[in-house]
């Protein structure tokens, strides 16, 4: 099952629609009430995730569903980014940034500023990208950068004993809303194009 495309921007446009069809979605799977409000949650917090990351935005917003219970919220952004932008983050790079990040959506709100000023529009992605590396949970793919919960995840378990930070880290993720109710999170920029997804596995039954 999926929902219909709808087109959501930053000022609020078409966001409730996008939350009725959730509901739809919920229904249709045969959610109950617990589930159907976890799946609206995510789509909110999806939504609201975007809506504070980047400030200027028009995007297709549609929700996935199978019989065995898997779920799916997209929402396929494109930033405006113009050179008083790319000035912009040239500022609040990571390697210019004095400030840790707060919570899940700083550690992804600064992943994809720094995917934006990296990235050129048609140009291949390098190896050689580290500092993005280093803030846990991002992976170079062909022409894309990602960052995932699940990697995440992993980077700050397996780095939580060594690293103040890193224990710092696993109480933002004990906070997060998204963190505590979505399986994996993956959030990947290309050219200006940032796609996001929530996965959560619910009970078929309900």
């Amino acid at each position: 099952m999926k929902t219909t495309k709808i087109m959501v921007n930053s000022n609020g446009f078409g966001m409730e629609n996008a939350l009725n069809e959730v509901e739809s979605l919920s229904q249709g799977m045969g959610f109950d009430e617990r589930s159907a409000r976890r799946a609206r949650l995510l789509a909110e917090e999806t939504l609201s995730m975007v809506r504070a990351i980047v400030e200027d935005f028009s995007a297709d917003f549609w929700a996935e569903g199978s019989p065995d219970g898997r779920f799916e919220i997209h929402l396929l952004a494109e930033a405006a980014m113009n050179y008083d932008k790319k000035q912009e983050l040239i500022g609040t790079s990571s390697m210019q940034r004095n400030e840790a990040s707060v919570g899940i959506m700083g550690k992804i709100k600064d992943f994809i500023e720094d995917s934006l000023y990296n990235m050129q529009d048609g140009a291949s992605i390098s190896a050689g990208d580290s500092h993005l590396m280093s803030m846990g949970g991002v992976a170079i793919v062909p022409d894309a950068y990602m960052w995932t919960l699940e990697k995440y995840r992993e980077d700050v378990e397996k780095n939580g004993d060594e690293d103040a930070d890193m224990d710092a880290a696993l109480d933002e993720l004990e906070k997060s809303i998204v963190a505590n109710i979505a399986d994996n999170v993956q959030v990947s920029v290309v050219g200006n194009h940032i796609e996001l997804v929530i996965h959560k596995k619910f009970n078929p039954a309900g």
